[in-house]
């Protein structure tokens, strides 16, 4: 599992979030953190302090997370990297062979003072894993306490695409793990279409309920992200899930437009899931039957 972190609100978070998912799942816990020494312009850009200093303090805050984390009983292992802040990330992921990311973000304002789409969505599109984010408090969207490490409700949102039909087995997966409820949400079309939407959702759900999952499902036509958010404040989920195939992403909508959107708006954790099948567990990498409509 790789954390990376610039010590702010948002990671130290997104820390105890990792904390409490390393445990459950019994892995290695990567804690990286990236000085940018090198802007748009190519040139060194350690900002008001030198080098060294922010090398030394970075020292100390990862010394000091791995400190917290192996009291835990965490296998923890500090990063401390240099360049840009999405390509570190990535490049880390690929080498450590993460099965998941877990990284804050602040927002519109982004990482490290960037915008979202510098650095969060960066690697939310680009990463080859699962992406668990956290979030600042949002006022006008927040429905959780976010002081908390709560995972017992799980929302998933489908469009009954492939790549939603691995997000929902992978966080099945985790369900299971963490003794947890799941929530299945589809923004459904008016008409004909919306049947056949609460019908999949039936099935969907008696699936998790036949594995000992205790499993639910919310359906309303209208914008995706709307019913998203909405539906998550309702159930006061803990999670929100959404499975994307990078650029094409849920509900035939731009990832920008849906999961950039969540990411932003969410009052809780938001977990996005790009190709997930080779981070299933073993016993749920069996090609499920599709639903026919």
């Amino acid at each position: 599992m790789l954390l990376p972190t610039d010590f702010q609100q948002p990671a130290r978070r997104a820390f105890n979030y990792a904390l409490k998912l390393a445990n459950v799942y019994g892995v290695k816990l990567e804690i990286v953190h990236v000085i940018k020494t090198v802007s748009e312009s190519s040139q060194v850009s350690p900002e008001s302090r030198s080098l060294d200093s922010l090398k030394t303090s970075a020292l100390l805050e990862l010394g000091r997370l791995t400190s917290m984390a192996k009291d835990a009983g965490i296998n923890a292992q500090p990063r401390l990297l240099f360049g840009g802040p999405s390509d570190c990330i990535l490049e880390s992921a690929a080498a450590y062979h993460a099965g998941l990311i877990v990284m804050g973000t602040h927002g519109h304002t982004g990482w490290d003072r960037l915008r979202l789409g510098s650095t969060a969505q960066a690697v939310v599109r680009e990463a080859s894993c699962p992406v668990l984010t956290l979030q600042e408090v949002v006022a006008r969207d927040s429905f959780r306490h976010h002081a908390k490490v709560s995972l017992d409700r799980l929302l998933v949102a489908t469009d009954f695409s492939p790549c939603a039909d691995a997000a929902l087995r992978y966080v099945s997966g985790m369900a299971a793990r963490l003794k947890a409820q799941v929530c299945i949400v589809h923004a459904a079309d008016e008409g004909m279409a919306h049947k056949v939407g609460l019908r999949k959702l039936r099935i969907l759900t008696r699936e998790l309920q036949q594995n000992g999952i205790a499993a639910e499902s919310m359906s309303a036509p209208g914008d995706p992200v709307e019913i998203i958010l909405r539906l998550a404040a309702q159930w006061q989920a803990d999670v929100i899930a959404a499975g994307t195939q990078g650029r094409r992403g849920l509900a035939r909508m731009l990832l920008g437009s849906v999961a950039e959107a969540l990411l932003g708006r969410a009052g809780c954790p938001v977990l996005i899931l790009r190709n997930v099948s080779q981070f299933l567990p073993a016993g749920d990498r069996h090609e499920r039957r599709r639903t026919s409509s």
